[in-house]
C-alpha cells in the first residue's frame, strides 16, 4: 500500500495521504492532560497527597481538557485517541470523571494508559503498583488496557500500553498479527520510540533519554528513572516498527515528553509526538485519500 506524510502548517496538525481510503478520516489526538479530580472517597489522606504531589492548576487542566473534547464534538471527528497520563493517579474521582467524560463523546475513543495514570497516592512507582491498579482501566479499554484495536474505514488504529518502557510478548504478537493483516495502520502509545533526531530535544528538556528502547542511558540516571534495559520482546517490537515488513505502518502517535515533534523513521513511517494537553496541546491527524 502507499501513503504519504504531507507537510502540515503547525505541530497541531498531521496530514497523511492513504491509498484506497474512501473518504477522509479525522483523529483527534490528546495526551498528557494530567487531570486531578481526586476526591475524599478514599480518605482525606489520598486527597491531600494527590494535591501535594501534583503542582498543576486543577482548574486550568480541566478547562483545557473540556475545551479539547468540546472541539472534537463540534468538529465531528471520527475518533478521539488518548495516549496516557490523562489523570494523575488511579483514584475513584479521577477514573469516574474520565470515564464519564469519554463516554459522553459523540465519536468513539481509543485510550491507552501512561505511567501517571496508574499511580496511586502513597504507593511507590513500581510494577507491583501498576498490576494492582491496572484492572481499574478495564472500563476505558473494553477489558484490556494492554492493547486494543479500533478499525475505521479499513484503517487500523492500535493502542498499546508501553508506560513501563517495555512491551510484553503478548503485545508484540498482537501488533505483528495486526500488521500482517495489511490494513493501513496507526499506532498509539504513551512513550515515544527512540529516534535519533528526537534525542537532542528530549535530553534538553529532561536530561535523560526517556524514550522506549533508547540508547545512551547513564547507568546511575537510568536507575533513578527506574527504566530497565529493553527486554527481548521490547527490542523485537522496536525492530518490527523500524522494519515495517508489510509496508503499512503509517506512524506512531505518542506523548510523555510534553513537547511536539515529528520524526521520520523506518520505511516511510513518522512518529508524531504531541504537546501535553495541560499546556494546550493536541494534534488533529487527517487521513485523506491518496491523490
Amino acid at each position: 500500500m502507499k501513503f504519504n506524510h504531507l507537510l502540515a502548517s503547525s505541530d497541531k496538525q498531521a496530514i497523511i495521504e492513504v491509498e484506497g481510503l474512501a473518504r477522509p478520516l479525522t483523529i483527534f489526538h490528546l495526551t498528557d492532560c494530567h487531570l486531578n479530580e481526586t476526591d475524599d472517597r478514599e480518605g482525606a489522606g489520598a486527597l491531600v497527597e494527590s494535591i501535594r504531589a501534583y503542582g498543576l492548576d486543577a482548574l486550568d487542566t480541566r478547562h483545557r481538557f473540556e475545551r479539547a473534547l468540546a472541539y472534537a464534538d463540534e468538529h465531528a471527528v471520527d475518533c478521539v485517541a488518548l495516549t496516557g497520563d490523562a489523570v494523575n493517579g488511579a483514584t475513584l474521582g479521577n477514573l469516574d470523571y474520565l470515564t464519564g467524560r469519554l463516554e459522553a463523546l459523540q465519536a468513539p475513543y481509543l485510550y491507552t494508559p501512561g505511567n501517571h495514570d496508574w499511580e496511586y497516592p502513597f504507593e511507590p512507582w513500581s510494577e507491583e503498583t501498576r498490576k494492582a491498579q491496572y484492572p481499574k482501566f478495564d472500563r476505558l479499554t473494553e477489558g484490556n488496557p494492554a492493547f486494543r484495536a479500533l478499525t475505521l474505514q479499513g484503517v487500523d488504529l492500535l493502542a498499546v500500553d508501553n508506560s513501563t518502557y517495555q512491551i510484553t510478548d503478548e503485545q508484540l504478537s498482537f501488533v505483528e498479527k495486526r500488521l500482517a493483516g495489511g490494513a493501513p495502520t496507526l499506532l498509539f502509545m504513551h512513550i515515544p520510540i527512540y529516534v535519533p533526531s528526537l534525542l537532542g530535544d528530549v535530553m534538553k528538556d529532561w536530561n535523560a533519554p526517556i524514550m522506549m528502547a533508547a540508547e545512551g542511558w547513564d547507568p546511575e540516571l537510568q536507575a533513578q528513572w527506574m527504566v530497565a534495559d529493553a527486554t527481548p520482546a521490547t527490542r523485537a517490537f522496536y525492530d518490527l516498527l523500524m522494519a515495517n515488513p508489510h509496508g503499512n505502518l503509517m506512524g506512531v502517535c505518542c506523548g510523555h515528553v510534553h513537547f511536539a515533534h515529528a520524526d521520520a523513521f523506518g520505511r516511510g513511517s513518522c512518529q508524531y509526538v504531541t504537546q501535553a494537553g495541560f499546556a494546550g496541546g493536541y494534534r488533529i491527524v487527517r487521513l485523506v485519500p491518496l491523490r
